[in-house]
């Protein structure tokens, strides 16, 4: 064969459409066949997704409802505070609340509440397990999802007094402290304090005992004053630094968190709710071991005239201070004063406390210290709905507590 011939026979086209055609009809019926395929597991992927997204959304109606439960104790179905023991259904787990929307239940969960495993008195750990369309062994395509987190809310410290110090505490002047008016949440001391009580001058000061005599100490809360009260009970009625980064972290959501020396007056003016005076660095008071804080550090708040934006001119919240606070003047305020050491308060004319006033005094516990000087017309009057809720203005409801959110497995 010639070259020429050859050369026409490998450049020749003809005949080359039909096994093109073949080609390109066998990638077609491949791509068919894998298109197939995708097509009927594609709904089994997206149903899949769609029930887990809907187990999900049932574990956090579980987590929401044991939220309610919490906030609304006297309300059927309602959590009482502290938690009953045993836990009553539905939230011991032991129940499958269903969910159903148009008329057709689409999925459950069931919710599990505990104590705190820290052993926060008001913290709740809870487990809420939702399950789509239900949790028995039977259905087919279900799929479950298990949330775990802690709900909290902020701690109503409830100690027996109306001026409670850690330490020594001074009552001179006119001062007026008076627990007799409200016994809602217990009969309570007019001061209790774990050093003495020196009452001067023409202060009074009653407790919830049942008379009406004043100034008359004895050794145990509903007495007019209790002396050397033992420090371990004081201080389980004291904020941990658990409580106090809690309400820290709120006060800066809020706008009303604050550090160092701050002074509220008629320049500086206080708005109700939850006010938190930090220390100069932002961490809590530690009074031991290599980072012990150095009083440099301490918050150090004064409180002059009549600071509150209400129009009522009292101020309705709490003040929760790091450090020292200092109360002068014509101030009224319908609340809890709470400080990490010590107070001083001296009122005239119309001020008053209208719900408690609290010292934990941290650093300076020794005797020879006066750690609260009430002098002047400084009054004290025990009202135990303002020193739990400020007024209304500190909230009562049962939230997440931060970073405590985990989608986790089965155990």
């Amino acid at each position: 064969m010639s070259c020429r011939r050859f050369a026409a026979l490998v450049t020749d086209q003809r005949g080359v459409a039909l096994p093109m055609a073949l080609m390109a009809l066998l990638i077609l019926s491949a791509l068919a066949v894998a298109f197939s395929v995708l097509s009927s597991s594609e709904p089994t992927i997206a149903n899949n997704q769609l029930r887990v997204a809907q187990a999900r959304a049932m574990a956090e109606a579980g987590l929401e409802r044991a939220a309610w439960a919490l906030t609304n104790p006297s309300a059927t179905g309602g959590l009482a505070d502290p938690l009953p023991n045993p836990v009553p259904a539905p939230y011991n787990g032991s129940q499958l609340v269903t969910l159903a929307t148009g008329g057709n239940t689409i999925g459950g969960y069931r919710v599990t509440v505990t104590t705190s495993a820290a052993g926060f008195v008001n913290e709740r750990d809870v487990i809420a397990v939702g399950w789509v369309p239900n949790d028995t062994t039977t259905a087919v395509g279900k799929a479950h999802q298990r949330i775990q987190a802690t709900l909290t809310k902020f701690k109503f410290l409830d100690p027996p007094c109306a001026l409670c110090v850690g330490g020594d505490v001074q009552i001179g002047g006119s001062s007026l402290i008076d627990s007799r008016g409200d016994t809602s949440c217990g009969a309570k001391s007019g001061a209790l304090t774990t050093g003495i009580v020196d009452a001067q001058g023409s202060a009074d000061i009653y407790g919830a005992d049942g008379n009406d005599t004043k100034n008359q100490p004895a050794s145990a809360p509903p007495a007019d004053i209790v002396q050397g009260f033992d420090q371990n009970s004081f201080l389980s009625y004291m904020f941990t630094n658990n409580d106090l980064d809690a309400l820290k972290a709120y006060a800066k959501t809020q706008g009303t968190y604050f550090q160092g020396s701050v002074t509220f007056n008629s320049s500086n003016r206080m708005p109700n709710g939850i006010i938190f005076v930090d220390t100069t660095t932002g961490n809590n008071i530690d009074v031991s071991g290599p980072n012990t804080t150095p009083s440099s550090e301490f918050a150090d708040v004064t409180i002059s005239g009549n600071p509150a934006t209400d129009p009522s001119g009292v101020f309705h919240g709490w003040i929760v201070v790091n450090g020292r606070l200092t109360v002068n003047g014509n101030f009224e305020a319908n609340g809890m004063l709470y400080a990490q050491n010590d107070i001083s308060y001296r009122g005239i004319g119309n001020g008053r406390i209208t719900g408690q006033m609290i010292s934990r005094n941290i650093r300076d516990t020794v005797a020879t210290q006066i750690d609260s000087d009430l002098t002047g017309n400084s009054r004290i009057i025990y009202n135990c709905a303002a020193a739990k809720t400020g007024g209304g203005f500190v909230p009562q409801s049962w939230v997440l507590k931060g970073g405590s959110y985990r989608e986790v497995p089965d155990p």
